[in-house]
């Protein structure tokens, strides 16, 4: 196999067992007569970096805020940061790497991967994997020092209640940038909170100098109270204003569920450190272009199925988005030819114009927490 006959074998990986996939691989890609052992592919594939696929995810989102013309708030990118475990291959050299949790029966070998998601425009920019026993603030912090404005464009940094505290809020006013966290009651203890809005100086213990912030009361449907600290100073910004803000904050939720559920990330192609980052790469690559189609051709879904006929709005179903993706994505990539790519992707379209679902407005679901054991046996593989 080729460099690149790895690159795609691994990007195209379709979560059956690895003899299987390998098959599938070379079966699509015309070269029938090459019989290849997953044995020889697992020893092959340590000959590549994982920065090779870290490099392709990266390029997706550089090359989209060159060329895209993107959704804005108030002239604002809206950033969505949150973290999540994966849980990985339980063997002993992972273990010894990343840790392991052990909240419920056997230990589970996990890794924490947090996000900077943009929340409008469906772009993963930037993300990081390490140790499950790490923490979200310091991959926040690392994060936004390395983010890059004049690639990305005015950010404002959207968190939830587990990312408050007075070194993070620090780092983003020093880096010059705007944010709106939800604050736990005890973050919000020593300061003095009157109104609805609130504008304050405070001075943290651990800052040596004073800090503006801005503190919004939210009343939430069930009609408990939301706190919101931010930096934005607008006296046009209203409560209503920092609530629906905030709200988008959710498209990152939404994210984790594709990456975990319809792209299976948890479905490791192999067990050494670099197989597991190889495969964490290739599908946050996937992720990406998955965003873009959906940012592609959602006007022509828009105007195509709504009307005023129509009880509902329909968007692309992410499902088949997902899946049309890996079915064609090695072509397209793979291929030399402009006019072949354009075919495959005017076909790929026209699929996906068929394969619409509404957008049904207010629904909630109470949100339930458990330790849930891997969902990917590494030992029983689909066929």
């Amino acid at each position: 196999m080729s460099f690149t006959d790895y690159i795609f074998a691994i990007i195209k990986g379709t979560k059956t067992s690895l003899q299987s996939s390998i098959d599938t691989f070379f079966e699509s890609q015309h070269k029938n007569h090459i019989e290849y052992s997953k044995q020889a592919f697992s020893k092959g594939r340590q000959r590549i970096k994982p920065e090779a696929f870290q490099e392709l995810f990266l390029a997706v989102a550089e090359r989209f805020y060159q060329t895209a013309e993107t959704n804005k708030w108030r002239g604002y990118h809206l950033f969505g940061i949150d973290g999540t475990r994966l849980n990985l291959p339980c063997t002993q050299e992972l273990e010894e790497i990343y840790g392991s949790q052990t909240s419920q029966g056997a230990p589970q070998v996990q890794a924490l991967v947090s996000c900077l998601y943009d929340l409008l425009n469906g772009m993963i920019v930037d993300t990081r994997f390490r140790s499950c026993k790490s923490s979200e603030r310091d991959a926040a912090k690392d994060m936004i020092e390395s983010f890059d404005a004049e690639k990305y464009g005015k950010p404002v940094f959207i968190m939830d209640r587990g990312y408050p505290s007075a070194e993070l809020i620090d780092t983003i006013i020093r880096a010059g940038h705007k944010f709106v966290m939800r604050c736990p009651t005890e973050f919000l203890r020593s300061m003095k909170l009157p109104k609805r809005d609130n504008v304050l100086s405070h001075k943290f213990a651990k800052l040596k100098e004073k800090v503006d912030i801005r503190v919004v009361k939210v009343t939430l449907p069930t009609g408990d109270t939301e706190y919101l600290a931010t930096n934005l100073f607008d006296s046009d910004l209203k409560e209503d204003d920092f609530s629906d803000l905030y709200r988008t904050r959710w498209g990152i939720e939404t994210k984790y569920n594709d990456i975990k559920n319809k792209l299976e990330i948890e479905n490791f192609t192999g067990y050494t450190p670099d197989a597991i980052l190889q495969d964490f790469y290739a599908t946050m690559f996937l992720a990406n272009l998955a965003g873009v189609l959906e940012f592609e051709l959602h006007d022509e879904i828009e105007a195509a199925h709504n009307s005023p006929e129509k009880k509902y709005e329909y968007r692309m179903n992410r499902n088949r988005t997902i899946s049309e993706l890996k079915r064609t994505v090695v072509e397209m990539i793979a291929t030399r030819s402009k006019a072949k790519r354009m075919k495959l992707f005017l076909e790929m379209q026209n699929r996906l114009h068929n394969a619409v679902v509404p957008v049904r407005p207010d629904r909630a679901a109470p949100r339930t927490k458990r330790h849930k054991t891997a969902k990917f046996s590494q030992n029983i593989k689909r066929p």
